[in-house]
């Protein structure tokens, strides 16, 4: 067994230019560094958001607490809250943003299916 931790004095604030007012506690080796998926925790900040970007692989954002909104290649904002969880496909155009503050865990791949769908 691996005890892995994720709090807040586990994670870093990544200087990438989509993150503002976010910090992320990896769970797993990145993609970059040749895992198949990965998973952090991401705990944007009141008035946080994960720019509009494409999916560089599918993706699941699940909120674990506060609130947001999220959107897809419409770009129509949707409330999104804990136990709510959200899929985009690879190259699907999306964003998520808080006013109050939001943590979700997010899990990205190649083969990522959602469950309940038998394929992409």
């Amino acid at each position: 067994m691996k005890r892995l931790r994720f709090g807040s004095d586990a994670a870093f604030a990544p200087g990438e230019v989509l993150l503002e007012r976010v910090t992320v506690a990896p769970l797993t080796a990145s993609i970059t560094a040749g895992s198949a998926f990965q998973a952090a925790v991401f705990r944007l900040a009141a008035g946080g958001r994960i720019a509009r970007h494409p999916a560089r692989c599918p993706q699941i954002l699940a909120v674990l607490e506060g609130t947001g909104e999220v959107n897809g290649p419409n770009g129509q904002a949707e409330p999104i809250v804990p136990g709510d969880a959200v899929y985009w496909a690879e190259g699907e155009a999306h964003e998520t943003r808080t006013d109050v503050g939001l943590t979700a865990l997010i899990i990205e791949g190649d083969g990522l299916v959602p469950y309940g769908v038998d394929g992409p």
